[in-house]
């Protein structure tokens, strides 16, 4: 059998590009480092603040346009820490009862954040976004950022209406 130069150079090719280390633009972001959120954060000009639940469970308290969230860092272990998942939250605590059929819109009529009443009777917004196994892209993250800081903008004047 002949073997064929021209596609042995660039299947090498292929396995060196690999193999090469990434540059560092395409670093991950985990739930279980915290602090590769908080670049994230930092990088984008938003607040970003390490702080604990009275239960130990970690979470990271920032703001964009005027808006309070937080993000839980969840699915942690029994130290809580090594955390797999995250979730970003946003309420309001000024609109206590708002109407269920609105809430059932939104959820009917917008893709990946998700609203409820919560156990105080408040409308919130949450979206969750998985990183674990190794975490995720920075890029992937920031986009998942860019998603939610516009949901926020949406429901912030859906729930003003």
């Amino acid at each position: 059998m002949k073997l064929n130069w021209k596609y042995a150079s660039i299947a090498g090719a292929i396995v060196m590009a690999a193999a090469a280390p990434l540059p560092a633009s395409a670093q991950t972001v985990s739930a279980a480092s915290p602090d590769t959120i908080a670049a994230v954060l930092t990088a984008r000009g938003l607040p970003s603040e390490l702080k604990q639940q009275p239960d130990g469970n970690p979470y990271i308290r920032s703001a964009f346009d005027d808006m309070p969230f937080l993000i839980a860092l969840m699915n942690c272990d029994a130290q809580k820490a090594q955390c797999k998942t995250v979730q970003f939250y946003f309420g309001f605590n000024d609109r206590k009862g708002f109407a269920l059929e609105k809430l059932n819109e939104w959820n009917r009529t917008k893709r990946f954040a998700r609203a409820y009443l919560d156990t105080e009777n408040d409308p919130v917004l949450v979206m969750d976004v998985d990183t674990d196994m190794g975490g995720v892209p920075k890029a992937v993250f920031n986009e998942n950022l860019d998603v939610w800081l516009g949901q926020m903008q949406q429901y912030r004047r859906f729930v003003s209406e």
